[in-house]
């Protein structure tokens, strides 16, 4: 964990599930319904707090703090099937960013590393087999997502997904992988991106973090 790192925004069901550094207390927000409760080292009970967002919508964030919060994240990690992940924004000679559609939401082209990958290579990967397009050239990093979600056999998972810039360095047509569940693929303005709906709102967060 960087040790500049105060806080993790953690992603359930388009809710979300903060760690925190007691020491960062002074900076929430009240403007949305939270659950706001100190850590005490008890795993187990982090399993209460991922269930109260996934089966209700009483609070649309839970905050944990803690005086180490580094440990806090550890003990999460511990109780999850772990998947890294990366993806990229894409950006053409136009200033516009690609969005693909898959399974009824706008997104951003991104997937698991395979093994011995790393994260920029994964990213580069999935943005080529995604949308069919080559001529990409990595330019910088773009922020760091997590979320929780179930897998097929009902399992917690937590993934964390490492985001880049990509540059487009020359025309050419995207294709979307149908493989992927992409039935959609386009060309926008950051503006109209930031727009877009129903999208994930850790994508949106991204989208607005773009300057």
């Amino acid at each position: 964990m960087s040790k500049e790192r105060q806080k993790y925004e953690i992603y359930i069901n388009d809710r979300l599930l903060i760690l925190m550094s007691e020491t960062e207390l002074s900076t929430i927000s009240t403007d949305q319904k939270s659950l706001i409760m100190p850590y005490k080292g008890l795993k187990k009970s982090l399993f209460q707090y991922m269930e109260i967002l996934e089966k209700s919508s009483r609070f649309e964030q839970v905050i944990l703090f803690a005086a180490d919060l580094g440990l806090m994240y550890d003990d999460l990690k511990s109780l999850l099937n772990w998947v890294p992940a990366a993806g990229g924004i894409i950006h053409n000679q136009e200033k516009k960013i690609l969005m693909i559609f898959r399974k009824g939401l706008w997104d951003l082209p991104k997937g698991k590393l395979d093994p011995n990958e790393d994260f920029p290579t994964a990213g580069l990967r999935e943005c080529q087999e995604e949308t069919g397009l080559n001529a990409l050239q990595l330019k910088s990093k773009a922020g760091t997502t997590w979320h929780i979600y179930r897998d097929k056999k009902g399992l917690r998972c937590l993934k964390k997904t490492k985001w880049y810039h990509l540059n487009l360095v020359k025309d050419q047509i995207p294709v979307p992988q149908a493989e992927e569940n992409i039935t959609d693929i386009q060309w926008f303005t950051i503006e109209d991106a930031r727009r877009l709906s129903p999208i994930h709102k850790s994508v949106t967060v991204l989208l607005n973090n773009i300057s």
